[in-house]
C-alpha cells in the first residue's frame, strides 16, 4: 500500500505565463466594434526595459523593468476607432503598485512630452475603482485633429494590467473605464 502518492502532474505548480494569457481580454471581452490586432501587438515591445513615460509615452514606467512573465495583446476598433493594446505583467505586488504611482505622477512630472516634431500633453483622468490600485492618464496631440492615448494602469495582486487606446476614434473615459472593470475581472477569475 502506497501511502500520501499523488498524480505529478496535478503536484506541478501553475505555468505563470499560461495564466496571464489566460486572463488576457478576447474580442468577446471587449463592447461591440473591436477585432484582434495581434500584428501591432509588438508596438508595446513587452519584456524590454521600460522607459521614462516624458521619454516615450507608449512604452510606460521607467520603474519597473518587465520580467519575463508577460503576456499581451491588441485589437482595433472597426469603425476607424483606436488601437486597444493589455499588457499583463506579473511583477510581484510591490512593483505593481510602483507601476501605477509611476503613471499617476506623470502629469505632474511632465505635463508636456516632446517627441521629435510633436508635443503630446499629458493629463490626469479619472481612474476606474479596479485592483488595489489604480491610475489614469489621457496623452493627446497638438495636431488637428489631435490623436489621444488613454491610458490606465492598475495592480491586481502580483500583477500590473495596463490598458492603452491610442487613435483619432477617442475611446472616451466612459468607455475605458468599462474596459478595465472587465479585464480586472477576467484577472480575478484566472486566478
Amino acid at each position: 500500500m502506497v501511502i500520501g502518492a499523488a498524480n505529478p502532474a496535478a503536484a506541478a505548480p501553475p505555468d505563470p505565463l499560461k495564466w496571464l494569457h489566460s486572463a488576457l481580454l478576447t474580442v468577446e471581452d471587449l463592447p461591440p466594434g473591436y477585432e484582434s490586432a495581434d500584428e501591432w501587438s509588438d508596438l508595446v515591445r513587452p519584456g524590454e526595459p521600460d522607459p521614462s513615460i516624458c521619454v516615450d509615452p507608449i512604452a510606460v514606467g521607467s520603474v519597473v523593468t518587465r520580467p519575463g512573465i508577460t503576456a499581451h495583446t491588441a485589437f482595433f476598433g472597426t469603425k476607424g476607432g483606436p488601437l486597444l493594446y493589455e499588457i499583463l505583467i506579473a511583477a510581484g505586488p510591490a512593483k505593481a503598485r510602483a507601476l501605477v504611482a509611476e503613471v499617476a505622477a506623470a502629469p505632474r512630472r511632465c505635463p508636456v512630452v516632446q517627441l521629435g516634431d510633436l508635443s503630446l500633453t499629458v493629463k490626469r483622468t479619472g481612474a476606474p475603482e479596479v485592483g488595489e490600485r489604480a491610475s489614469a492618464v489621457l496623452l493627446e496631440t497638438g495636431t488637428e485633429p489631435p490623436i489621444r492615448t488613454r491610458l490606465i494602469v492598475f495592480a491586481k495582486g502580483e500583477v500590473t494590467a495596463i490598458l492603452m487606446a491610442v487613435g483619432v476614434e477617442d475611446a472616451g473615459l466612459r468607455g475605458m473605464h468599462t474596459i478595465a472593470l472587465t479585464a480586472a475581472g477576467k484577472l480575478a477569475r484566472a486566478n
